[in-house]
């Protein structure tokens, strides 16, 4: 539609469109949650209707605004006296899907389509495949984190707790565009994460460098599939990692920084990108704003073209601007939480959950580093030939170069205010960029002999994914089968609250459970803990029923009111750890059976809705036909 409606003659491919508008509109949506949370009217429609009217305005430009006659006279009605001339002449079907394009260009963008296909698949799925030996599911940080996400739809940031919850606030939002629960979209975040990085790190490789494909796709693969050479902690991936989403805004903004004709649009459209873009950073992760941004616009500013240097004062003014916005909201917020600022920046600083462990690793991490770097001096010592003797542009590989450096000094910097372990994260993004600049100058070089073979580039991007592929599974094996797989007791439980999520209707429905998974019930579902189950629903249940046929009695003793629906969650012996928490639930197995037959014996209806190995779940039905979601509309 962008192609066909907006930007006709402005030929943009798949790739560049998805980063481009991503950099642009990210930044303004995470602004707009953060303004309604505020405002207590955050909401799914709020969202849109906000959103919808600032892309309008920049789709069709504050001047054309000013000016709705001329815009209506020189943009709608030729558009329309075109529409109505294409169906005069009965243009065919195709005619109206059609894209003005030559062949070349449009070989181009299906190419790069694949290849961005490819990539984000491969990099989700070699991420979903590291679940089985996760971590974080179920655990104290992931209950922690779930009720920050629910938390936002109460219309609650910086309420009780200061921090940079961005990154939840669009798993909130993601979960309601996709209408999965909150603990789903919370379980996939980081997989998104990771898989947009990739992309982006093909996008960056390929507008910086003159290798459009090998190169970006050696970055890019390297991120996705090697895990023996990155100091990646694979116990903790589906954990959300606000580095890297900043990372996904940052690294587009390094790009447009460096080359500010990549971003086609006025200097007041990139100013206020950059804008947004900075704020939600802030928003997210201070150590990315006050420790990775600020070295590579000094670096930057140092090295881009003098046509450049008015766009990059552009930006750092709009870095000086956001920071000057975040001082006013933190300050506010540590005013109104009677806390102290100073304590509150270390505080979000450091991360306390952030911890290099890394046990897949072939060689030792600070091998790995100083082979990056000798790497660096090498492809530095070969860059400058090339601009010496060739006369070509290679200021954003030295850019990096020397940001890329700048970062492992900062590594040896002991400092209460740096934290070293998300210097390490970030490194893990910024290795594969540095493996894909050496590869393309490495490609550069070999095109002088080699540039004959040129044609050939789709065939050789199509064995080096294989040959990548073969490689991760190959020689990275050994390494990945030492690991330790994770019980996968909580997988189970989450498997089943999302099936009973997707069959009931909210609010109908009561879950029994452990009281660690209590907050998976917030503004969904009641919830009951065992003891309660085992010591009075028996007796709240008899009383129910003897007098349920008095209208009154429920009105007046609400307490002895019960759910359509009651689902009650019973572990097997064969749940694998014995420290778990909810391992030692088992000791609940026998009595819960035992009241569930009970009730059985009653008259209850009782179903088993969920059965595996490791864990069943009954349903109690106490209302037949009116909790299930197809029983209320069928």
């Amino acid at each position: 539609m962008n192609r066909k409606f907006i930007n006709v003659s402005n030929h943009v491919n798949f790739l560049d469109f998805i980063v481009t508008n991503w950099f642009r509109y990210a930044g303004v949506l995470v602004v707009v949650i953060f303004v309604l949370v505020e405002s207590s009217a955050y909401n799914l429609f709020n969202c849109f209707f906000v959103f919808t009217i600032l892309i309008g305005i920049d789709v069709i430009g504050l001047d054309n605004l000013k000016r709705p006659k001329h815009y209506f006279r020189t943009h709608i009605r030729a558009g329309l006296l075109t529409f109505l001339r294409n169906i005069e002449n009965q243009k065919s079907f195709w005619f109206w899907f059609s894209l003005d394009r030559n062949k070349k260009e449009n070989n181009n963008n299906t190419f790069l389509l694949i290849l961005t296909i490819l990539i984000g698949g491969i990099t989700f799925l070699s991420r979903y495949y590291f679940i089985i030996y996760d971590n974080y599911s179920l655990s104290d940080a992931w209950i922690y984190d779930l009720n920050k996400v629910i938390q936002f739809d109460n219309q609650y940031w910086f309420t009780f707790e200061l921090a940079t919850d961005a990154e939840l606030a669009i798993v909130n939002f993601y979960g309601k565009i996709t209408d999965v629960s909150p603990e789903i979209a919370l379980q996939v975040i980081a997989i998104l994460e990771s898989t947009l990085l990739a992309i982006i790190i093909f996008w960056v490789i390929n507008k910086l460098t003159p290798s459009k494909f090998i190169a970006p796709t050696i970055a890019a693969l390297f991120f996705s599939l090697v895990y023996v050479l990155t100091p990646l902690n694979v116990y903790f991936l589906l954990k959300g990692n606000p580095t890297f989403l900043c990372l996904t805004f940052a690294l587009p903004a390094f790009a447009f920084y460096i080359k500010p004709t990549l971003l086609k649009i006025n200097k007041t459209s990139y100013f206020l990108s950059f804008l947004f873009i900075f704020i939600t950073i802030g928003l997210t992760d201070l150590f990315t704003l006050c420790v990775l941004i600020p070295p590579f616009l000094i670096i930057g500013l140092l090295f881009t073209k003098m046509k450049f240097k008015k766009h990059n004062f552009f930006s750092i003014l709009a870095y000086l601007v956001a920071l000057g916005i975040l001082y006013a909201i933190y300050s506010y917020a540590c005013y109104y939480q009677r806390a102290d600022l100073l304590e509150y920046m270390q505080n979000n600083l450091l991360s306390v959950s952030s911890y290099t462990y890394v046990p897949q690793l072939v060689l030792p991490y600070s091998e790995i580093i100083r082979y990056a770097q000798i790497s660096t001096g090498i492809g530095f010592i070969l860059v400058m030939l090339l601009v010496i003797f060739k006369k070509e542009n290679w200021r954003a590989t030295i850019i990096f170069f020397a940001y890329f450096n700048f970062l492992i000094l900062l590594t040896f910097v002991k400092n209460e205010w740096l934290d070293i372990d998300m210097l390490n994260n970030s490194i893990s993004v910024f290795l594969p960029i540095i493996i894909g600049l050496n590869a393309a100058i490495i490609i550069r070089i070999l095109n002088f002999g080699l540039g004959r073979f040129k044609r050939f580039s789709p065939v050789t991007v199509g064995a080096l994914f294989v040959a990548m592929i073969y490689a991760s599974f190959y020689y990275q094996q050994k390494n990945i089968n030492a690991l330790t797989v994770s019980d996968q007791t909580p997988k189970q439980i989450l498997n089943a609250y999302d099936k009973i999520s997707q069959t009931f209707f909210e609010h109908s429905y009561c879950v029994v459970n452990d009281p660690a998974t209590q907050v998976i019930s917030n503004n969904s579902h009641f919830f009951m803990n065992y003891d309660f189950f085992l010591n009075e629903y028996p007796r709240i249940d008899s009383i129910n029923t003897k007098h349920l046929k008095e209208p009154n009695f429920l009105v007046k003793n609400p307490q002895y009111s019960i759910s359509k629906s009651v689902l009650v969650f019973v572990l097997n012996d064969n749940t694998e750890e014995e420290n778990n928490i909810f391992a030692q639930n088992k000791q609940y197995q026998e009595k819960l059976v035992k009241n569930i037959k009970l009730l059985r014996d009653r008259g209850r209806q009782v179903n088993l809705f969920y059965n595996t190995k490791i864990l069943k779940v009954y349903e109690i039905v106490n209302k037949p036909r009116e909790s299930k979601i197809s029983d209320l509309i069928f």
